[in-house]
């Protein structure tokens, strides 16, 4: 697979990081595939993601993160306003999918890896993009 900066939603990092997710081992080999290439995701998917691991899988994450493996991106306070606007428009959206469009706008990045097929299908960034889903492309 051509070396390209992704972002990463929590379903990926949650597989990659509990042995007994049911994509564990294809989020791995998509790691694999992706060697060389930048991972970014934002406070709000490491939140969520945090929440979802045991122990052990959220130390493994944070570590891995802090070894340079993931960029972690701040979302910016200033879009509050046009994210809450988002979430009324996407009724289901929670604050994590949208924190990652909304930094796919800002750093010109629309490939994602995600379980989450049916939300990211019909979500339009702010600039009307569509996210380009790498992973996981038959789930609902």
């Amino acid at each position: 697979m051509k070396s390209t900066a992704t972002l990463a939603d929590t379903g990926f990092l949650v597989a990659l990081f509990h042995d007994g997710d049911r994509h564990h081992a294809d989020a791995r080999q998509m790691l694999a595939e992706l060697a060389g290439s930048r991972l970014y995701t934002v406070w709000e998917v490491l939140t969520e993601a945090g929440h979802l691991l045991d122990d052990t899988g959220k130390l493994n994450l944070l570590r891995w993160t802090a070894a340079g493996r993931l960029t972690v991106l701040a979302s910016n306070p200033a879009e509050l306003g046009e994210m809450a606007d988002f979430i009324a428009r996407y009724a289901d959206a929670d604050l994590a999918d949208v924190a990652l469009v909304f930094a796919a706008d800002r750093e010109g990045i629309y490939n994602i890896l995600t379980v989450d097929r049916k939300d990211f299908d019909r979500y339009r960034s702010p600039a009307g993009k569509r996210l380009r889903r790498l992973w996981v492309k038959d789930q609902t």
